[in-house]
């Protein structure tokens, strides 16, 4: 028990954790300026800075499709809005999908938002999603087999060659990713005009609009 042998296995013990990465830079927090005499470096990272998203209005003369899945309980639902040019909504929708996976509901919204645009003889459409496998899916290929069907219909309806289909971070998504949780809670389909959409989601796409920028926290 002499003093300088008690302090060389301490020094000798906490080294070892610390190269078996089992004493890690978190442990250090409040005795960061000792650690150097233990042999421990620390670097502090700077924190990721904030990135602005921006809901984007589509070319004079298409619409924009914005759609969303959502998956709780084991249930999922979709939703999705079409909007014009000036960022006007021309329709939105949500329905129920019931028991299937989240890459399902996300493609069948996407689906639902094609065939709604269609029936309102709109064309030169561009489809965005913040499901990037959704996307892949449909530009790409693959996918499980239970999500075939759904990705040759969406294919058949869209002119790629034409149409548009894009990736936009959750953040920029803010109206579909509302009705889609809308589906989930009333559990039935239901299509809004640009008259009766409710007060809150007038609220979001108004702030799509004006090119307010949303903050995503990486």
């Amino acid at each position: 028990m002499e003093p300088r042998r008690i302090i060389w296995r301490v020094y000798h013990t906490i080294s070892l954790l610390h190269t078996g990465r089992l004493f890690r830079h978190i442990h250090w927090r409040g005795d960061m300026d000792i650690a150097p005499l233990f042999g421990v470096i620390i670097t502090t990272s700077s924190p990721p800075t904030p990135t602005l998203v921006f809901w984007r209005t589509p070319p004079v003369g298409s619409y924009k499709i914005n759609t969303d899945g959502c998956l709780k309980d084991g249930v999922a639902s979709g939703g999705g809005i079409i909007r014009d040019s000036s960022g006007q909504c021309i329709r939105a929708f949500f329905s129920f999908y019931g028991d299937c996976t989240i890459l399902e509901a996300e493609l069948r919204a996407i689906l639902d938002g094609i065939i709604l645009a269609q029936r309102l003889g709109l064309s030169v459409l561009w489809v965005e999603s913040d499901s990037t496998l959704a996307i892949h899916c449909i530009t790409k290929g693959g996918g499980p087999w239970h999500i075939q069907a759904t990705l040759r219909h969406i294919r058949h309806l869209l002119a790629l060659d034409r149409d548009t289909i894009t990736h936009i971070f959750r953040e920029g998504n803010q109206v579909a990713d509302l009705l889609a949780s809308e589906g989930w809670d009333r559990r039935y389909y239901y299509e809004y005009s640009s008259q009766d959409l409710p007060r809150r989601h007038r609220s979001l796409v108004q702030i799509d609009r004006f090119g307010l920028p949303t903050v995503r926290d990486l």
